[in-house]
């Protein structure tokens, strides 16, 4: 596997994305976060999920839809603990995220996601798959109010309908085992990142490319020449 990663604030003055990468045993896990700004603890809240997704796959690795499931609980659970303690101290602080992670043993990759954190599956350079926002301008595309490009500008993109820290809690939403050929690729990213690029100029820059890390870049020059406000952060895993 090339693997590539990238994490920058926007405009923002504090960076609320978080992303984690760990190979063990043969297995890869790879996950990306944007912690909620309540309570100024967005950038806490992010490293807090991913430190507890790749804890998790130190002690379990399985490449199953199960085991994606159980990280994201076990991170919902640590932001519940927050939120209550905070809560019993009189405070009004929230902690919430979305999240997207994967797991490969480069034979198959897995997918979970939480919010509007993304997962790109391309093979033979064109998109297969690209995970389901959990918000309310990714419902009205469903119901045909407007085609999928459309969500990116919709003021409804960010208005989640699930996320890690709901009340009540979410389960994250996985994927049957995706069979890896050689060429394949992926990309995990924040709101902050895929708002500011196209899917067609995601396939055109990993076309050009010929490896992740040069696919990153030309993507990130896209997001930077849009002027990106929010934070941004991907990783680009190429098979």
């Amino acid at each position: 596997m090339d693997i590539s990663s990238a994490r920058y604030s926007g405009d923002m003055e504090i960076n609320c994305d978080y992303i984690g990468m760990l190979e063990d045993r043969g297995c890869g896990c790879f996950a990306v976060c944007d912690g909620s700004l309540s309570g100024l603890n967005g950038d806490k809240v992010s490293e807090l999920v991913i430190d507890s997704v790749l804890s998790d796959f130190k002690n379990t690795s399985d490449i199953t839809r199960d085991t994606i499931s159980g990280y994201f609980k076990n991170a919902d659970e640590k932001l519940w603990e927050l939120t209550h303690t905070s809560k019993n101290n009189g405070e009004e602080k929230t902690y919430e995220a979305s999240a997207a992670v994967v797991l490969t043993d480069g034979n198959c990759v897995i997918s979970g996601h939480l919010g509007n954190c993304r997962m790109y599956y391309l093979s033979e350079n064109y998109l297969q798959y690209i995970t389901p926002d959990h918000s309310l301008a990714y419902l009205a595309h469903s119901k045909g109010e407007f085609r999928f490009p459309g969500i990116r500008k919709s003021s409804e993109r960010r208005k989640l309908t699930a996320y890690l820290g709901a009340d009540p809690m979410c389960g994250a939403e996985t994927i049957d085992p995706i069979a890896v050929r050689s060429g394949d690729a992926v990309l995990i990213c924040t709101d902050g990142f895929w708002e500011k690029i196209t899917e067609r100029q995601v396939e055109k820059t990993l076309k050009r490319s010929k490896s992740s890390s040069e696919w990153l870049r030309k993507m990130i020059r896209i997001v930077k020449k849009n002027e990106p406000e929010d934070s941004y952060s991907a990783i680009t895993i190429i098979f």
